[in-house]
């Protein structure tokens, strides 16, 4: 079973893969909330070799930010709620025509 990363180490492992910070505090706090592993796959886009998935060394292309792969994360988070609200309305509608339709 691997070991988890503490939360230095896991900045220190972005940093060798190319990742530049511009505050490592406020990306301790993102990682604590968000988690390495599920922000990781953010970074994949900026990953040199992608979208190879053979050989992978996580190796990030020249300018990659910590803020860039977390704006991205906050964007997919962002689309996520407002497509679910609206597929829930479209849910909701459907249901309720289908209701009216059998009486």
């Amino acid at each position: 079973m691997k070991k988890a990363y503490t939360i230095d180490q896991q900045i220190a492992k972005l940093k060798s893969n190319g990742m530049a910070f511009d505050d490592d505090e406020k990306a301790k706090e993102i990682l604590l909330d968000v988690g390495y592993y599920r922000l990781g796959f953010y970074s994949f886009p900026y990953e040199i070799k992608f979208p190879c998935l053979e050989h992978r060394d996580h190796k990030l292309k020249l300018g990659t930010t910590f803020k860039s792969v977390y704006d991205l994360y906050e964007f997919d988070t962002k689309l996520r709620r407002l497509l679910l609200n609206t597929l829930d309305r479209i849910e909701v509608n459907i249901r309720t025509k289908l209701i009216y339709n059998t009486l």
